[in-house]
This record gives C-alpha cells, structure tokens and sequence, in this order.
C-alpha cells in the first residue's frame, strides 16, 4: 500500500512539473533609426557624403566597388519569445531591418541610394 501511495505522488508530480509552462520574450535592437522624411532629402548627382553623415552618422558598413563607395546603414529590431514546460520548449525569433544603401562616386556625390522600410 505503501509503495502505491508513493507511486501516485511520483506520478503526480511528475505529471504537474509537465503542465507547467512559462513563457520569456525578448527584443534585441542594433544599429540607429532611419528617419525616412531625412531619407527623401538625398538628391541623386547632388547630395555630399559629408551630408549623409551628418543626417545619419557613421554607417554600419562600407564597400569600395571601383571608383564607387557603398555606405550601408541597418536598424534592425529582432523579437523572440519562447514557451517551455517542464519537458518541452519551443522558440521563435523574427527580424526586421530598415536598410539605406547610399553610392557615391569618386567625388564624394551620391550617385544612387535606396532605402527599404520593414520595421514597425
């Protein structure tokens, strides 16, 4: 009789640490918002890179292509949240990025820019 009481309450913890869930988020931000209303300021064949950087900052990364240099600026948001039970866990993590990516020519003109708004 003993052994079955202790059985049930081995099985009936067991069965309450499986019902048990908690739930976590988080969200991770890198890089610097883009103002898009800054965005439409930049003039192809006009604008200065020393005026990017002055409306933007530094760029988050930067390419030689020829005589061409490529600035690239990203804002990205990522969110993630999690369930998990005693047993089991399951995960998700989504990310949007805003992402400018401005050309100047040789001469420090912009040549081409394009900007893709995907944050909320």
């Amino acid at each position: 009789m003993k052994n079955k009481i202790v059985l049930i309450l081995i099985l009936f913890l067991a069965s309450l640490s499986f019902c048990l869930e908690s739930c976590a988020t988080s969200e991770q931000v890198t890089g610097r918002p883009i103002d898009p209303s800054i965005v439409q300021n930049i003039a192809d064949g006009k604008t200065k890179s020393e005026e990017i950087i002055t409306w933007f900052g530094a760029p988050a990364s930067t390419s030689q292509l020829g005589d061409n240099t490529l600035y690239i600026y990203k804002y990205c948001v990522s969110k993630g949240s999690g369930i998990y039970t005693g047993y089991f866990g399951k995960t998700t993590t989504e990310e949007k990025c805003d992402e400018l990516t401005v050309t100047f020519d040789k001469d420090g003109i912009v040549k081409a820019h394009n900007f893709v708004k995907r944050v909320d």
